[in-house]
């Protein structure tokens, strides 16, 4: 259950504050209200929690679905089913969830409006397919669909983590050694120099003052880095820093094609499942259009959206659109004909995933060349520092 916090006026004309649990914000409302008093503002309180065993993980979500849908395929009514899937489940935010989705569903609500309520969780194509299952007295077939697309989606999403985990991870390494080296090494070498009346070389001068500076300034170096990545983050969350960010990706080489892959895969698999699960093409591809990342490609969808709303096909739709690639629109054509519009849809996801696995591939096997290179570079230019002046020194004693 919900909990709201509020700022009301008492008749005394007292602003007081508080705190409640209730089923929704009107219904607090209503109750405060009648209770005769004048409601300054009231939202919802969100706990801060920064603990990552308390988020929901997709698996466990997965495997709620699965074994809702295995219920229901048993002929089971969805009170009972939702019965014998919480006693199954663990103490946890999940199983609360869905406790309140059963106590909606005894009060009258339709599951589809139930899930409504956890938006956050339950995609817009997940109601809108439960709706359909609801409709055509097919839910245990929609949510095992379901299933199976989230099962196949975590599974993608898995294994290139997996490819990204050591790059990501050596280069987090490569930046603690540097700051230890630079912080407290460096330092100790060169504090003979500074001790000796000596021309130290440019390249010593600026690796000292380096040094220095992290050694003293190190905490508020490091402060900075971490307001300028939420800055950026911030920004990056905003409409005209996303279109910033777009435009800059689509002009990197490689990197445009893995984000328009990603995009491809994500709106196929989407737009193939709604359409398997009887939702109308119209309101696939509107609810299709919200898992792209792209503010482009979502404009062409939505040109595409009218274009088909008008009578055109959909494949004839995708030609025109320039984000699309020639393979994409020719199996989508050859789906249409055929009226496995939503079969040509998965296997073209699957086409695209398999390329975007080997593109990752290759961006790691790049990458792990790059950094060797980098970071050579930057030992080197502390070595090279380190030495010369010790050669002067030799020099000039001989």
């Amino acid at each position: 259950m919900p909990t709201f916090i509020y700022t009301i006026l008492d008749k005394k004309g007292k602003i007081k504050k508080g705190k409640k649990d209730s089923e929704n914000l009107n219904k607090l409302k209503d109750e405060i209200q009648k209770e005769g008093y004048y409601i300054l503002s009231i939202k919802e309180w969100k706990k801060l929690n920064f603990l990552v065993f308390n988020r929901i993980r997709e698996e466990d979500l997965i495997v709620a679905i699965k074994e809702l849908s295995t219920f229901l395929s048993s002929k089971i009514p969805l009170d009972e089913a939702l019965s014998g899937l919480i006693i199954q489940m663990k103490e946890g935010k999940l199983k609360n969830i869905f406790m309140d989705i059963q106590k909606s569903i005894r009060e009258g609500v339709s599951f589809s409006n139930a899930l409504k309520k956890y938006s956050d969780l339950f995609s817009n194509m997940f109601i809108s397919m439960v709706k359909v299952g609801e409709e055509t007295g097919n839910l245990d077939l929609v949510l095992s669909r379901i299933a199976d697309f989230l099962e196949k989606r975590n599974a993608f999403k898995n294994k290139i983590k997996v490819i990204m985990t050591y790059p990501v991870f050596m280069c987090i390494v490569a930046f603690f050694v540097l700051i230890f080296i630079l912080s407290f090494i460096v330092p100790t070498i060169t504090r003979i120099f500074s001790e000796i009346s000596l021309n130290l070389p440019i390249l010593t001068k600026i690796l000292i003052k380096i040094a220095n500076f992290l050694r003293f300034f190190w905490i508020y170096s490091f402060l900075f880095v971490i307001l300028l990545l939420l800055l950026v983050k911030n920004f990056l969350k905003t409409k005209k820093g996303k279109m910033i960010f777009e435009n800059i990706l689509w002009k990197v080489p490689f990197l445009n094609d893995i984000f328009l892959k990603r995009e491809i895969i994500n709106f196929s698999k989407t737009l193939s499942t709604l359409i398997n699960g009887g939702v109308d093409i119209i309101d696939s591809l509107n609810i299709g259009k919200e898992v792209l990342n792209s503010i482009n490609i979502k404009k062409e969808i939505e040109k595409l959206t009218e274009y088909v709303s008008k009578g055109g096909s959909i494949s004839s739709g995708f030609s025109k659109c320039k984000y699309f690639p020639y393979l994409f629109t020719q199996l989508v054509s050859a789906g249409e004909r055929s009226g496995n519009l939503s079969e040509m849809l998965d296997k073209v996801g699957d086409i695209y995933q398999e390329e975007l696995s080997q593109k990752s591939m290759r961006f790691v096997t790049f990458l792990e060349p790059f950094m060797i290179l980098f970071m050579g570079g930057i030992i080197g230019f502390i070595v090279i520092s380190v030495l010369l002046p010790i050669f002067q020194i030799s020099q000039s004693i001989k």
